[in-house]
């Protein structure tokens, strides 16, 4: 946050408001969004582990990913993919 408001010249509470008023969500809420919803994409389109999708998303921590995809999906990033593979087999089949 300090960056951002270093950037453009402004503190930090003003980019914060800015921010809700153009996106409706705090800089860290629309960040958390962006990567909930990249770490979905990277579940339905890849194999790989939750641990290296959360790490390629940037978060570090695994769990703390799963918490905050959770958060936001409403489903485990492990129940999100069995639910969509069962829904694209399904579709496929």
């Amino acid at each position: 946050m300090s960056d951002l408001a270093d950037e453009v010249h402004l503190s930090k509470s003003q980019v914060n408001r800015i921010f809700v008023e153009a996106y409706g969500k705090s800089p860290i809420a629309y960040l958390t969004m962006q990567r909930a919803e990249r770490m979905a994409h990277l579940l339905r389109t890849t194999s790989r582990s939750v641990a290296a999708i959360a790490q390629e998303v940037g978060w570090s921590d695994p769990d703390f990913a799963a918490r905050q995809f959770r958060r936001g999906v409403g489903l485990t990033p492990s129940d999100y993919r069995t639910m969509h593979r069962v829904t694209s087999t399904q579709v496929a089949g």
